[in-house]
């Protein structure tokens, strides 16, 4: 039984509505609302990123089941919140958050807290998901499951960046870079890995004093002379490196993209000093009306096949936590998605050194989020 797809096909993860600073208004008429039938013991509806709806990730479940899962997809973690708490209480079983935003939707008593204990994928998750930080609940238990996650570090193009250059966000200021560097346009993933640029290997880059802040300023409004593209979707990025209108863009994993589509040189990874890393999770609704259901789904997104699947979906290509994806893929899909070998570390894949080196993303901690919101769009309109 195929999936309703009822928002978001042609949508991708990394695009973001309207810039940085958008958190709803006119971004909202794009969002085809629910209809009022009754909520079915074999319907359960999901709010979540692009990408779970597709039919490779989710007919299994449904067909397992006898059940029709409904999909309404958002962009940005500002607009989930929004649609969330414009929606009747109920209307959703299970949500996709990314695990920085669990927080604002545990102070809303939105999500019920899980056992881990239920969720037997968990044994074949690296063990930084088995107990990720940002997902623990009271009493030992659990907020959400982690489902994938990937890097902003430096995607490049090896004709004009070297690995060695690609070590450090420094070489972002090389002469021969200017007007050569394409941003993603989101003023979380910038901000904090140019906090660990200017403070190298903090654990937690977006919970720093206003002088260290200050710092970041600085550093953005240097590189602002080396950006010569803005991008709200992956699409724009990836145009860029293949036009050569930028050779380099501080958002990481473009190379799966790129090489998947033919282009072979380009790479990526994560510096020296650190870069953040995104991870999405699955969480169960307080007020779902279907939680035996949804929390099977919890399970079934935690497993090894369906983890192959999402992180290869249409929209973007991204990163499992549960390590036995590798099961499911050919051997060219694993090297493009780094669960090889790394020479350099022994016993660890490319994948672990990359998760070792970055640290997961976080909400502004010392300060309010639109001080940061501020920052960038002055960076962003400034001429550089």
């Amino acid at each position: 039984m195929a999936s309703r797809k009822l928002l978001g096909s042609k949508a991708t993860r990394r695009r973001f509505l309207g810039g940085a600073a958008v958190v709803g208004g006119a971004a909202w008429s794009n969002l085809t609302i629910f209809s009022r039938e009754a909520h079915a013991a074999g319907r359960m509806r999901v709010l979540c990123w692009p990408g779970y709806e597709e039919k490779p990730v989710i007919d299994e479940f449904e067909q397992k089941n006898n059940c029709k899962v409904e999909f309404k997809t958002y962009i940005g973690g500002e607009q989930m919140l929004q649609f969330f708490a414009q929606s009747p209480k109920g209307t959703f079983d299970a949500i996709i958050s990314d695990a920085e935003y669990v927080q604002k939707l545990t102070a809303q008593k939105a999500i019920d807290p899980m056992t881990p204990a239920d969720f037997s994928n968990l044994a074949d998750y690296h063990p930084k998901y088995r107990d990720f930080p940002l997902l623990r609940a009271p009493g030992g238990k659990i907020w959400g499951v982690p489902t994938r996650f990937s890097f902003y570090g430096l995607s490049y193009n090896t004709k004009y960046m070297s690995e060695d250059e690609a070590k450090s966000w420094g070489s972002l200021f090389l002469p021969k870079y200017k007007g050569k560097v394409a941003m993603f346009d989101w003023y979380l993933p910038n901000m904090s890995n140019a906090s660990l640029a200017v403070m190298p290997n903090n654990q937690a880059p977006y919970d720093i004093s206003d002088a260290d802040l200050a710092k970041v300023k600085d550093w953005l409004f240097k590189l602002r002379p080396q950006i010569s593209v803005f991008s709200e979707q992956n699409q724009g990025l990836v145009n860029a490196l293949i036009n050569e209108d930028a050779w380099v863009t501080p958002t990481g994993d473009m190379e799966i993209t790129l090489i998947g589509a033919g282009h072979k040189n380009f790479a990526s990874t994560v510096p020296d000093e650190g870069s953040i890393r995104w991870t999405e999770a699955a969480a169960l609704c307080t007020d779902s009306k279907n939680k035996e259901l949804a929390l099977k789904w919890v399970e079934y997104m935690s497993g090894a096949r369906v983890q192959s699947e999402l992180v290869y979906t249409k929209g973007f290509k991204a990163r499992a936590p549960n390590m036995k994806v590798t099961k499911f893929w050919n051997e060219e899909q694993t090297k493009l998605m780094s669960y090889v070998p790394d020479p350099k570390n022994p016993g660890k894949m490319l994948v672990e050194t990359l998760i070792d080196k970055s640290v997961p993303r976080g909400l502004p901690v010392k300060q309010p989020d639109k001080a940061w919101i501020a920052i960038y769009n002055e960076f962003k309109t400034s001429k550089g």
